[in-house]
Order: C-alpha cells, then structure tokens, then sequence
C-alpha cells in the first residue's frame, strides 16, 4: 500500500497544476501545503549582514513522551514564542494526542496528564499551523537540537521534508557571552536571578526563555553584536 507521499509524488510528476494534484484527497492536499510551505522557507532566509533587530527569532520548546523520536517516542505539547528586537509579539501553544500513553514519569515531570491531551488535536492535524506559524524565522531553544530532532523525525517519517530553520542553541550564546557553563535551563534561569513559571511544561519553559532572550538581546546589543554575521561569529569561538 503506497503512503500518501508517493502518491502525491506520482501525480505531480504526471504533470499536473497544484489545484489539480491537491484535488485527489484532503491527505494530498495537506502533503502538497505542507511541501510548498517548506520550499517557500527554503528560499526565505536571512542575509549574513541582516541586523538583529530585523530578525524574527522564535523561541521554541516541546515535551515529549520519551528522549528517542526514532523509536516512537512522541511531541504531546509545543509553544512557540515570536519575538523581534527582544520583543514578544505572538504564542503559538497546544498539547497534542500522541498515538501512545505518556508514560507516568513524564506525567509527573510535566504535570501534564493523558486526560489533558485526550481531547486534543493530533500533531498530523496541527502540523500545518505550526510550519506557517515558524515560516521567516530563526529558532532558539534550550538543547533546541531535542525539539527539531522530534519534528524533523516526524516530518521526515510522513512527507519526506525537514525544517529549513536555522535553529540556534541559547546555551550556546550565554556561554560564549559570559563565558561560564549554563548545562541547564535552570542554571540559566539562576543567573539571572528569575524564578521559573510552570516549568517542564513547553508554554512555561518558553515564557521563561523568553526572560533570559530579553536579558542576552540586550548584552548583544551591549557587545555590538549587531548582525547576524557577529552572532555567528561569536558561536563559533571555541569556549
């Protein structure tokens, strides 16, 4: 049985306008969006010289049923978090319902119940507002590699694309700013003297991200961090 993606595949080789080929089925014409969408960020991104005022860095943070999306573990909760020149300007936040339990040690991480997510949207459902809402943007994240690892595994398995973001490690910025280990989001947290809101939840840990951004956006500025050029050649210093 062919998945939906070779289908899709098979009919616009044929030679067919999108309208057409999307008229097959609602499950190609979602594959169809969503592949159109990834081109489009493909061919948006942001020049070397770009200042960071200009850009639109989303903060992004997920929960998840386990540490392995290859092995069937699950996104059950994402937040998204828009900002430009250290300013937030929209949230994107929604659990969703894995295909499997979540497991009672990360139930009693998040606080996060199977109940909680019984009734939400499946992330198959949602994927679509999530790739529209991350289009134009940077990404950052705390071990930010865990929360595109998840989506990229998933994007991968169904329609055979990954994200075109640049994803950046916020640990990594601190680090090469202040020169000292931040392992945690909490150590983090702890530097600056915030408290964390609803943590290891993904709405609490991004709104706590954002405090820390608000506080390193300003050193970058401090620093003359001023494009994206500088801040790339700040992370590439070696600690």
């Amino acid at each position: 049985m062919e998945r939906p993606f070779q289908w899709i595949n098979r009919v616009l080789s044929l030679g067919l306008r999108y309208d057409q080929a999307t008229a097959v089925g609602p499950a190609f014409q979602q594959e169809a969006w969503i592949r159109k969408m990834m081109k489009e960020a493909k061919k948006h991104t942001y020049s070397l010289d770009t200042p960071l005022s200009d850009v639109t860095f989303i903060l992004l943070d997920t929960e998840t049923t386990g540490f392995s999306p290859q092995r069937g573990d699950e996104i059950f909760s994402l937040a998204a978090l828009k900002t430009k020149k250290g300013e937030a300007f929209d949230l994107y936040c929604s659990h969703f319902r894995p295909k499997r339990p979540i497991p009672e040690h990360i139930v009693a991480l998040t606080g996060i119940t199977n109940d909680d997510v019984a009734c939400a949207p499946s992330l198959e459902e949602e994927i679509h507002h999530i790739l529209s809402f991350l289009k134009g943007s940077i990404l950052i994240g705390y071990h930010i590699q865990h929360d595109v690892a998840f989506l990229n595994e998933f994007l991968s398995r169904n329609y055979r694309i990954v994200l075109q973001q640049t994803a950046i490690e916020m640990r990594r910025i601190m680090e090469c700013i202040y020169h000292h280990s931040f392992p945690t989001l909490d150590d983090a947290l702890s530097f600056y003297h915030l408290s964390p809101v609803d943590r290891h939840t993904a709405k609490g840990d991004v709104m706590s991200l954002f405090e820390i951004w608000k506080k390193v956006f300003e050193d970058l500025q401090r620093l003359q961090i001023a494009t994206l050029h500088d801040l790339y050649a700040l992370l590439s210093q070696r600690s």
